[in-house]
């Protein structure tokens, strides 16, 4: 697919072009993945719901917060701003 072009509106939002959909099998309502990359921007279509959970898993595993079941006063709040003070 040759590049094309769209524009930012005032909200944020862009206009996926429908090329682009049919190319990643897009579809209204679903969900996709936005990661910026340096200076690009690349959205990613989830091919299944196990893809999903398991790059949830690996970002939770990551931040150290996958297994932990918050509870209240357990100090929850501070483990999380601790975790985003260190990166």
């Amino acid at each position: 697919m040759s590049t094309v072009y769209t524009t930012i509106t005032s909200k944020g939002q862009i206009t996926l072009p429908s090329a682009a959909r049919h190319a990643l099998g897009l579809h209204p309502g679903q969900k996709v993945a936005v990661t910026v990359d340096g200076s690009r921007l690349i959205i990613d279509a989830p091919h299944d719901l196990d893809a999903v959970r398991a790059q949830l898993r690996a970002e939770a595993e990551t931040a150290g917060t996958w297994g932990v079941v918050p509870q209240a006063g357990d100090g929850w709040a501070a483990h999380v701003r601790n975790k985003h003070a260190e990166s």
